[in-house]
């Protein structure tokens, strides 16, 4: 199991990464939609679907993700 400083240091570097590559997306709303993804599939998905994936971000729907 992770502890609470890995999971914090995970956290840490994962918005690193997100603050390095958001430029490259123009607007903030495709920004969430990123994170959310890539957060997403990083996370203890079962099966790694579009309706899994949304589910664990928090979306009611897949569009956008």
């Amino acid at each position: 199991m992770i502890d609470d400083l890995a999971d914090t240091t995970w956290d840490r570097e994962l918005e690193d990464l997100f603050l390095r590559i958001g430029h490259r997306f123009g607007r903030e709303d495709l920004r969430r939609r990123m994170r959310d993804y890539v957060r997403a599939l990083l996370g203890p998905v079962g099966p790694k679907n579009g309706w899994q994936l949304a589910e664990y971000a928090g979306h009611r729907t897949l569009d956008g993700l």
